[in-house]
């Protein structure tokens, strides 16, 4: 059977495509290499906007605030007056999503690894054929490679999960480059365990999570690494897209990428199979940010512990703008804001760091 549209991929970015695309009724199939849904290691925090155009009912807790933890012991308490995201089952998110594309018409494949793809044709313990290909294969996107659609850096990352704090409706963050350098650590209470994970510029992220424990007093149990991308790839070459991570569609910053998804996912399924308007339309709605989150990224790499706790001191002072207009979705909103009112402190960080 031919399809207008083959998915390779079957996690969150390949099934809310491939729901939205057989909606609209195309002949979708989907690709996936394991046998069931999920598995991803992923913080699992959302905004309200992935729950609203998701319809997930995968809701485990709800946060409303954070407690960050600078390298040399501040702690600065933000938020606590409203919701400000949600902690979902991951597992259980993407196997709603792919009973949302079965029930829309999408055709999935399980259990399929992809072995070949020519003259519009994939092949594996069968033959798909289809008249345009869509990489949600993951950061280090097979389609992607093959299609030469750009190289990305990658941050490495490791989470687990403890038993204790998980009644908590703040997450916790840590800052500190002997931990998590070029990133952060975290712990997130999920209702029924605390997920706890770092990114890291470097391999090691075993050994850097063992660093955590001593440092948070807790044990992680579980651990699994993982890789998060950091930048963007040709969103299209020819009759070939990417969606999700296969494309680098995730906030530098934090590593978020569910909302791009959905950007992106409605992009697509709105343009197909015009690719190129795809393309104009997602960079419209969220690209600006990614490329924000990017900037920031390459500037937060440059950062010292000594740094970390200086700017310390302006964030405890500037709770009240960081809880009235924190967004996990357009994190750039705050920094702008941040920047705007402390500019030379900005400015000489920014002098010690790259021109210095």
């Amino acid at each position: 059977m031919r399809f207008d549209a083959a998915i390779v991929g079957g996690g969150a970015a390949g099934s809310i495509l491939a729901w939205k695309l057989a909606e609209k009724g195309w002949k979708v199939a989907v690709l996936e290499r394991k046998k069931e849904a999920g598995g991803k290691v992923c913080g699992g925090l959302v905004s309200h906007r992935v729950i609203r155009f998701s319809g997930t009912e995968a809701i485990m807790n709800e946060i409303r605030g954070a407690r960050v933890f600078f390298p040399g012991g501040k702690e600065v308490t933000i938020g606590g007056e409203r919701i400000y995201a949600y902690v979902i089952d991951r597992d259980a998110f993407d196997r709603e999503m792919v009973e949302k594309a079965m029930a829309a018409g999408a055709v999935y494949h399980t259990g399929f690894r992809v072995e070949r793809i020519a003259d519009r044709k994939i092949e594996g313990k069968e033959a798909i054929e289809f008249d345009y290909l869509i990489g949600a294969d993951g950061a280090s996107s097979m389609v992607a490679s093959l299609h030469n659609m750009g190289e990305i850096e990658y941050i490495n990352a490791i989470q687990g999960h403890s038993k204790d704090g998980n009644k908590e409706e703040y997450v916790s963050v840590y800052f500190d480059n002997t931990i998590s350098p070029g990133f952060f650590s975290w712990v997130i209470p999920d209702g029924e365990k605390a997920r706890i994970g770092l990114g890291s510029v470097e391999r090691n992220v075993r050994k850097k999570l063992n660093m955590l424990e001593k440092k948070i007093g807790r044990e992680v149990r579980e651990a699994k690494g993982a890789i998060i991308p950091a930048g963007l790839r040709k969103l299209y070459v020819g009759n070939v897209a990417l969606i999700g991570d296969a494309a680098g569609q995730v906030k530098a910053t934090s590593g978020g990428g569910l909302y791009a998804i959905c950007v992106a996912a409605s992009s697509l399924a709105d343009s197909f199979p015009d690719f190129s308007d795809y393309k104009k339309r997602f960079m419209k709605e969220f690209g600006g940010e990614i490329k924000r989150t990017l900037m920031a990224r390459k500037i937060f790499l440059k950062l010292k512990n000594e740094d970390m706790d200086h700017i310390a001191e302006y964030v405890e002072s500037e709770t009240k703008m960081i809880s009235r207009y924190g967004d996990i979705d357009y994190q750039s909103e705050v920094a702008k804001r941040f920047f705007v009112k402390h500019p030379l402190a900005t400015l000489m960080i920014l002098m010690k760091r790259f021109f210095i």
